[in-house]
């Protein structure tokens, strides 16, 4: 089983009342621009401009990033050794659900099924054509708020990462592989219903 190296993001939010806003509002909001490890330092500094043009494509379609989602994440392998991804952390601001008319288990099969295969054709098979690049680590988070209360502001914040080897991504753009075909072999990390993040295998 891989080991992702990961912060723990959980968002909450009190009643009606604006709260922390986890939504970047621009591209140095988006930009996740420090790392202790030099390697991710060396990285960063050679792929600054391909991301830089990732949010540009993605800005110009109203697509929504995540506070320092828009950067590089690292995966373990099975023998340990570190495995670098373009990250690419987004909050569409279509999703949205009721807490109170969903479950968790819903709003996760929901997103992973409808909204990841959506924004994947979002990303060019040039973007991971990368050296020291082995893949894709892309997550989207929304918020799940009581409506009775509002629908606008307040709840917390789910999300799931999935990590994706690079070849399974140009599979799936080029269409030899479905989407289910490619989420099989990617390492897939979640936080629902304001539960510690952990790695789980999609059922379809």
């Amino acid at each position: 089983m891989k080991k992702v190296v990961l912060m723990c993001l959980l968002g909450f939010l009190c009643s009606c009342a604006t709260g922390p806003i986890h939504v970047a509002t621009n591209q140095t909001e988006s930009m996740k621009t420090s790392y202790a490890d030099p390697k991710m330092k060396k990285l960063y500094a050679e792929n600054e401009t391909l991301l830089k043009g990732i949010y540009t494509r993605l800005n110009s379609s109203n697509v929504n990033f995540y506070k320092e989602g828009l950067g590089l994440a690292i995966l373990n392998d099975d023998k340990n050794e570190k495995l670098h991804y373009i990250m690419v952390n987004i909050r569409p601001s279509e999703i949205t659900f009721d807490e109170k008319a969903t479950k968790p288990e819903q709003r996760f099969s929901h997103v992973l099924s409808n909204y990841f295969p959506k924004y994947l054709y979002y990303i060019k098979k040039e973007d991971l054509k990368r050296d020291d690049i082995e893949g894709l680590a892309i997550g989207i988070y929304w918020p799940v708020r009581d409506h009775s209360q509002c629908n606008q502001y307040g709840g917390f914040v789910e999300y799931i990462h999935i990590y994706f080897d690079r070849e399974d991504v140009f599979d799936f753009l080029d269409k030899r592989k479905t989407f289910v075909e490619a989420v099989n072999n990617a390492e897939v990390i979640t936080s629902l219903d304001l539960q510690p993040a952990k790695s789980v295998k999609p059922k379809f």
